[in-house]
């Protein structure tokens, strides 16, 4: 039985959803994050640095729900301790001005961005394929970050927390779409 139910994890991973998909509206703003002066430039390294926390035990949820198997869900661990530390290296180095702070930031970040991918292709090669579009999808969002990005995977995690949330993430709720698409379409 699982610790955190489908209910809790689902609305988690639509808060998750919720401040990747803030922090890419705020982005398209051209808010200045790395010495924030105005209302927007705070707000953009906050909602940045909550959407990074955020992230690390959606992406343990992830892996479970995927049920990936043991590398992947270390992986996913691997990747959530990178989101936390890049989380907490941006609130001081951004929020707080302490620039020292950067190469903490890169040190977390490229695990996180670079883990979406290796995640991908762990779950692309299961049983469970559809999972490895929350990582690839959130990767392509990393990337295009600053082009509203974070948007993507705002939309990403708040539908994959959506599916969980209604149960439609489980082995038998997918055996059971299938069947119903195979009796609508002969």
């Amino acid at each position: 039985m699982n610790p955190v139910g489908p209910v809790i994890q689902g609305v988690y991973l639509i808060a998750v959803g919720i401040a990747f998909g803030v922090c890419g509206v705020i982005t398209l703003q051209d808010p200045v994050y790395w010495e924030p002066v105005t209302g927007l430039d705070h707000a953009a390294v906050w909602t940045y640095s909550l959407a990074l926390l955020l992230a690390g035990p959606a992406l343990i949820i992830l892996a479970r729900q995927a049920r990936a198997g043991r590398a992947a869900t270390n992986l996913a661990w691997i990747m959530a301790g990178a989101a936390v530390l890049t989380a907490v290296a941006n609130t001081i180095e951004d929020g707080f001005g302490q620039e020292g702070f950067g190469v903490l930031y890169i040190a977390g970040s490229l695990p996180f961005v670079f883990g979406q991918v290796v995640l991908a292709i762990m779950l692309g090669v299961g049983d469970r394929k559809a999972f490895a579009l929350v990582p690839t999808l959130t990767f392509l969002g990393l990337v295009a970050f600053n082009s509203g990005g974070g948007i993507l995977i705002g939309l990403t995690w708040a539908a994959f927390g959506l599916l969980v949330l209604v149960g439609r993430t489980t082995p038998t709720s997918m055996a059971e779409g299938l069947d119903d698409a195979r009796l609508n379409h002969p």
